[in-house]
């Protein structure tokens, strides 16, 4: 993002006044104007039909993801125009400077920098807005590649930004040091009707992720970014090994009305196995009890796994596996129907499976004369306690070798611990499922303190602008497809 956003602040040139003839992207890329100029061997496409579905998605993908950070696209866009005098998420504000809104939009690389292209329906107004750049001080050099002027210009210690205008089109490309690429990206750009392109069938894959007209679809090939990444950046070579299995990605990134949807389409070969060996199962009752809960997550892939695969990106930080066996926890679920921290009630549950019963065992023994206020009680397959603390709380609980089961509400834990089951209960491997409306904004602000994430206030008022959001990844053969979706309200 860093890049698209000082790409089209230094985005102008001379560049020469002949049209240019069109390149040939795969047939399966014909609707997305842009995509033409992709290298025929990318490590990353990124491409929609119109700049204006481009900034819809990126604006959607900021309100979605950028929540747990207390960011939103209102926030990035004022940010935006402090910096940049125009706000790159606002049609109007692109329109006024040259950018054809209804042109094509791609960003992609042939190695680890991003290339981004766009269409201009008035060169001459994007050269006005860029003069103005210059005359705030930017200071660029300028080389000749195949007829056109390259123009390029250091805005950080850390990056430059080169750019060309070539007839009707912009081309902005961001390089980052130490570590950034020096190809010949222009040339490979300009090049790409003269070989054979590779990605149209992964293109054609992703666009099929898409339900409904997909606002931007994009495909990345992680393991040649991830080796070319390795090659600048020795201490990440062991970290690059771990993406060796997964043969692409695909994503389509999709809105219509209040809906917005994300999919990720994750290939990841003989890893598959590895997965769905290592995914638990919730309790038979739990999907039937969580029903309609205003929080419902779940993380059912052994975390010791997830660990031991993560622990070669850690760069020498702690030893995970280590940290997860102090608490001999395998996976993590919990649901509440309500909440109420100031008269600490509420209604849900939390199932975990475990390796070893050890750290909750002395947290149950820290409770007073426990024993008095506890009973024997039977839920379903699992034996367990009933337990009511005078002025305290009433709970029922199992723990043994395996597992650890806790809940607060009549009958809760009874109906977590027994029913049918899922169909296909090891494909989830994670999932999170949000009713905001069904707690107060008070409530999440305190649950998100509890967290210690930031602004915790704005970030409620954030959520509660949804009616549901959806999370979760799902492991169908080969694939690991990850989706996000919700409706505003």
């Amino acid at each position: 993002m860093r890049a698209l956003v000082i790409a089209l602040i230094v985005a102008a040139g001379c560049g020469g006044k002949r049209q240019v003839g069109p390149s040939g992207p795969p047939s399966t890329a014909s609707a997305f104007p842009a995509a033409r100029w992709v290298p025929g061997t990318p490590t990353y496409v990124f491409a929609a039909r119109t700049l204006r579905d481009a900034q819809r998605a990126f604006a959607d993908g900021i309100d979605t993801f950028g929540m747990p950070a207390g960011v939103d696209a209102e926030h990035v866009s004022a940010k935006l125009t402090q910096l940049l005098q125009v706000d790159l998420l606002n049609a109007e504000a692109m329109s006024s400077i040259g950018i054809d809104l209804d042109g094509g939009f791609a960003l992609f690389s042939a190695e680890i920098d991003p290339t981004l292209v766009l269409h201009l329906s008035n060169p001459a107004t994007l050269q006005a807005f860029i003069g103005k750049q210059r005359e705030r001080g930017m200071v660029s050099q300028a080389v000749t590649i195949d007829g056109v002027e390259v123009n390029t210009a250091k805005v950080a210690s850390d990056l430059s930004i080169s750019w060309a205008l070539d007839g009707d089109w912009l081309w902005a490309h961001a390089t980052f040091a130490p570590h950034g690429d020096n190809s010949n990206w222009f040339a490979a750009s300009k090049g790409a009707a003269a070989g054979a392109a590779t990605w149209g069938a992964k293109w054609d894959a992703a666009q099929k992720l898409a339900t409904k007209a997909g606002n931007l679809i994009g495909v990345f090939d992680l393991r040649a970014f991830t080796g070319k990444l390795a090659a600048r950046i020795p201490d990440f070579a062991a970290c690059a090994r771990q993406f060796e299995p997964v043969n692409g990605i695909g994503i389509a990134l999709e809105a219509e009305g209040h809906w917005v949807g994300g999919k990720l389409a994750v290939d990841v070969g003989g890893s598959a196995q590895t997965i769905a060996s290592n995914t638990l199962m919730p309790p038979p009752g739990w999907n039937g009890a969580a029903a309609r809960a205003p929080i419902n997550a779940q993380w059912n892939l052994d975390l010791k796994t997830a660990a031991n695969w993560v622990q070669p990106c850690m760069n020498g930080g702690p030893n995970l596996a280590s940290v997860i066996d102090q608490f001999g926890v395998r996976s993590v679920r919990a649901f509440a129907h309500t909440l109420d921290p100031d008269d600490n009630s509420g209604t849900g549950a939390i199932a975990l499976d475990l390796t070893h019963p050890r750290f909750f065992e002395q947290q149950l023994s820290q409770i007073p004369m426990r024993s008095k206020f506890e009973r024997s009680r039977q839920y379903g397959a699992y034996k367990g306690k009933h337990l009511s603390v005078p002025f305290v709380a009433t709970a029922d609980y199992v723990l043994d070798d395996r597992v650890f089961l806790a809940a607060m509400g009549d009958g809760m834990l009874e109906r977590a611990a027994t029913g049918p089951g899922a169909a296909n209960p090891r494909d989830v491997v994670f999932s999170i499922d949000l009713l905001p409306p069904g707690l107060s904004t008070d409530v999440w602000t305190w649950l998100f303190a509890q967290a210690e994430l930031p602004n915790p206030k704005r970030l409620a008022v954030q959520l509660q602008s949804w009616a549901d959001i959806h999370l979760n990844a799902l492991l169908d053969g080969p694939t690991l497809v990850i989706q996000a979706q919700g409706n505003r309200r």
